[in-house]
């Protein structure tokens, strides 16, 4: 009966629904190293902003994370972005923080560029801007830099950076403040940012992964985390001159 069914069906011109494609999903990760104060910055007499614009256009994520960027600059690279594709980002934006007068104030990057920052960017097709959390960790490691987390809300996905200290235990307690963040945003979440942790390490970056997520990281201090919403597909370096970190891409399935 199911075989003269299924004839009957091809001889109507039915067929069965069509499963619906896995889409891509593609989040970069970026450190541009723009404060002016560490030696990083304009590496080889090269400023890496336009370079990362070009590596947005070409790489068109739904996600950018950006860690080590100005204010002032940031928002000229989300203009730029649109004015060489025509695809706008929404930007989200979290000052890192000093200590000034026992309060924590934002930190300024040199030659009046804007807040020290770390940042999100979204395309416009995720859907917009519902809710945004951002502030500083609990554990500090006294140095000039008050470190700093974000993540938003969108219509489609959590999108979340950060950008951990180089110092021990506070990178450790820090790692941990973030996989709790992580878990309560839960499996529509991405993140992406600059651990400064290493996989494998000691500590480990695999540390700050929730459970029922899953990282994948440069081979350095570089990492992406996904929730459960979302499946591995393939991961890419691009060099940026004028930092010293490369672009991390990584591209999920959902």
């Amino acid at each position: 009966m199911k075989s003269v069914l299924a004839v009957a069906a091809l001889l109507l011109g039915t067929s069965a629904p069509a499963v619906a494609a896995a889409a891509d999903f593609t989040v970069l990760q970026m450190n541009l190293c723009r404060s002016g104060a560490a030696g990083c910055f304009d590496q080889g007499g090269t400023n890496p902003m336009a370079k990362a614009a070009s590596t947005i256009v070409a790489a068109n994520p739904a996600v950018v994370t950006l860690n080590e960027v100005c204010s002032a600059e940031t928002t000229k690279l989300a203009d730029d972005v649109k004015a060489q594709s025509g695809r706008v980002y929404t930007l989200v934006r979290q000052a890192v923080g000093k200590q000034q007068d026992g309060r924590t104030e934002p930190l300024p990057c040199t030659g009046g560029r804007g807040e020290y920052s770390i940042a999100v960017l979204a395309r416009q097709d995720v859907g917009g801007l519902q809710a945004r959390e951002g502030g500083y960790y609990t554990a500090q490691d006294g140095g000039r830099e008050q470190r700093a987390y974000l993540c938003a809300r969108f219509g489609t996905v959590n999108a979340c950076t950060t950008h951990l200290s180089t110092k021990r235990p506070a990178v450790e307690q820090q790692c941990g403040e973030l996989k709790a963040l992580l878990t309560k945003y839960g499996p529509a979440t991405v993140f992406g940012g600059d651990l400064n942790l290493r996989y494998p390490g000691d500590p480990s970056a695999q540390a700050c992964v929730p459970a029922g997520s899953f990282r994948k990281g440069d081979g350095s201090v570089q990492h992406v985390i996904a929730g459960g919403a979302f499946e591995f597909a393939s991961s890419g370096r691009t060099s940026i001159p004028g930092t010293d970190h490369p672009a991390w891409r990584v591209t999920l399935t959902r």
